[in-house]
């Protein structure tokens, strides 16, 4: 091979990884030109033009992306917003799950203190029906010794 044909080769296989998203030297980002190829490829400047057949497969690449013809969206970055959405949709899922909880989480403290006061009112009643109970009790006993007549008085 001579160097014409290694220059060619190197234009073609710049060229290809470009094409296909993979770039070595240049940003996946920079648009598609004969320059942008030269970089990828690690030629001078105005090397590319030397071949006008690969001139033009260079603008047909480029008409070809333009149309969308081309396989050239970019696996990587197709590959990171997939990952996102992903990522996103188990967010979102989350989210919805743990809002989920915390309404369950109040619903139950809700219900704690509700019995919680309830117990509260029914310990209060249940120290005042004792506190009654005592205190009648304690008439009763008053009441019976109040009617008991002492014997010294029932023989006369």
């Amino acid at each position: 091979m001579n160097k014409s044909q290694n220059t060619l080769l190197a234009l073609e296989a710049a060229l290809e990884r470009i094409k296909q998203g993979k770039p070595k030297r240049i940003p996946t980002t920079r648009k598609l030109s004969v320059r942008a190829v030269e970089e990828e490829a690690n030629l001078g400047n105005g090397s590319g033009y030397y071949y006008p057949e690969f001139v033009e497969k260079v603008k047909k690449t480029k008409a070809d992306i333009a149309a969308g013809k081309g396989e050239t969206v970019q696996p990587e970055i197709q590959a990171v917003r997939i990952k996102l959405k992903e990522q996103k949709r188990i967010k979102e899922n989350y989210k919805e799950k743990y809002e989920a909880a915390k309404e369950q989480l109040a619903l139950f403290a809700a219900a704690q203190h509700h019995l919680n006061d309830k117990l509260v009112q029914a310990l209060t009643k249940i120290d005042e029906l004792e506190f009654e109970n005592e205190s009648l009790k304690a008439e009763l006993v008053e009441f019976k010794r109040s009617k008991i007549a002492s014997i010294d008085s029932m023989k006369s």
